[in-house]
This record gives structure tokens, C-alpha cells and sequence, in this order.
């Protein structure tokens, strides 16, 4: 009888053929478990394994020698270098010398290079309509003390394809006042549903140009324009230096990841 390493091995060996894929390995009731992904039941568990996308770092990838951990048994396994992900970490549970559970954890895979910053339209998109989404943007400051600040923006917008802008109500808060000194600021966007996960770092600086104001403010969200009706806020501009995120995460790791920089 095949220990669990043995198992263990000869069940990832054969999905590297789907056609002689190990089902029998499993128990009827096995479970697929990743980030965000829960997978019941051998034949579903199986077509997760063997399918054209899902199954295809299964075919690809490296494996180590398994070893016992307890009850368990883990086997981590590398992808060649430069995709998305660096490979595997799989965490097998047993009942009996039959698998019911693969646990899977992704590695982190080869940084991506930079392109030059040119925001996509699903970011503007996204970031045009945070807030009607209820994923309002974080922006991140340094006082005049030094103290880093962390507020919520509700009237975050793209401004052109290498700049955000701000409606910034009051005019003599410590926001302005802040980067008038230090204008390296930082935003976040997190989309809990999506998985969508951007952040942007630039430089801010004060628009007085009246066409800007204009613009600014009548592209803000109607609930923040109407918090100033006498329009007596200032227009911030944010260059941006850096982007990096993606839109959502998938069984091979981030879809449609960006790593934009300006260049010096």
C-alpha cells in the first residue's frame, strides 16, 4: 500500500496528463480550497484540477519531495520564472490513505516591469465612481508635524491619463496646508467584491486656473458638490509617479495586474 508521500506524488504527477488524471485518489466528498475559491465534491474538485485554465499551473509546475506535517502532508511546487505567480504551496489533509482536501497557496511571482504611467479606462472608471460604489478612495498625506494622515475622499477623479484630481471643501484645512510642505501623497482603492486592489502614489499641487476649478468640481459626485454649493473649494491636481495593482484575483493569481512609473 502507497504511503501518503506516495499518494501525495503520484496524484500531482498525474494531473500533468488530464487524461490519466488520479480521481481515484480522492473520496467522493474531497474539497479544493485556494483564496476566495472553495471547490466540494471529487469531479468538481477534479475539473478545477484538469481544466484548459484553471488546471494548467498543475501541468507546468515543479514539484519538491512532500513532506509530513502532523496529519497533513505539504509539497511545494515552482513555476518557471516570470509569470504571475512563483508556484504552490499545497496543503494535503487525508481520510484514511485517501485524499478529502488540497489546500492551496499561491507564491509570489516575478515583479512585473514598469510601463510608463497611462491609466486604463477600467481604473478612471473605477476611480471616477468610488464612491457611488461605496468603495470611496483612501488618500494618505503627511501633516505639517510629520504625521502621516489617512483620509477618505469621496471626490477622487482621473483628470487625464497621468494625473487624479481632488475637490478639496475647505480651503484653509490641514489637507493643503499639509502639501503645500510635502506634497508626496498616496491613494488606495479596494474593491472587497472584486478583489480589485490599485494604489497610486504622486505629488499634489494647488489649481487656481479657473477653467480647471470648473472642471473639477463639476465632475465630482453630486453628494459631494452639494456639501459646497458656493463652490468656494480648491482644486487639487495629483501627478502621478506610480500605479500598481489589479483588477481581481483568479485561480493562476492577479488578473490584469499594472505596474505603471513615471519615468524621471
Amino acid at each position: 500500500m502507497a504511503t501518503r508521500l506516495e499518494t501525495v506524488t503520484n496524484f500531482l504527477e498525474s494531473l500533468k496528463t488530464p487524461g490519466n488524471a488520479r480521481a481515484d485518489l480522492l473520496t467522493e466528498d474531497a474539497r479544493f480550497m485556494a483564496l476566495n475559491v472553495n471547490v466540494p465534491g471529487r469531479d468538481d474538485v477534479m475539473e478545477r484540477l484538469t481544466a484548459d485554465g484553471s488546471g494548467k499551473i498543475y501541468r507546468e509546475i515543479s514539484w519538491q519531495q512532500p513532506v509530513e506535517d502532523g496529519e497533513s502532508v505539504q509539497i511545494k511546487g515552482l513555476m518557471p520564472e516570470g509569470g504571475r505567480i512563483g508556484g504552490l504551496v499545497l496543503t494535503v489533509l487525508f481520510d484514511g490513505d485517501v485524499i478529502t482536501t488540497l489546500q492551496s497557496q499561491n507564491l509570489p511571482g516575478t515583479p512585473m516591469d514598469a510601463s510608463d504611467i497611462k491609466l486604463p479606462a477600467e481604473i478612471k472608471d473605477r476611480t471616477n465612481n468610488a464612491l457611488k460604489s461605496k468603495n470611496p478612495m483612501l488618500v494618505s498625506y503627511v501633516d505639517e508635524n510629520g504625521q502621516p494622515v489617512l483620509s477618505f475622499r469621496g471626490s477622487t477623479q482621473a483628470f487625464s491619463d497621468d494625473q487624479l484630481a481632488i475637490w478639496v471643501r475647505n480651503e484653509n484645512g490641514r489637507f493643503l496646508k499639509s502639501i503645500q510642505k510635502n506634497p508626496n501623497v498616496a491613494l488606495m482603492y479596494r474593491d472587497e467584491e472584486a478583489k480589485a486592489t490599485y494604489q497610486i502614489q504622486g505629488r499634489a499641487h494647488i489649481e487656481s486656473d479657473e477653467a480647471t476649478r470648473k472642471q473639477v468640481f463639476e465632475s465630482t459626485a453630486q453628494i459631494e458638490q452639494d456639501h459646497d454649493f458656493a463652490r468656494i473649494g480648491v482644486a487639487l491636481i495629483i501627478d502621478i509617479d506610480l500605479v500598481q495593482g489589479f483588477a481581481g484575483l483568479g485561480p493562476t493569481g492577479p488578473i490584469d495586474p499594472v505596474h505603471m512609473m513615471r519615468r524621471a
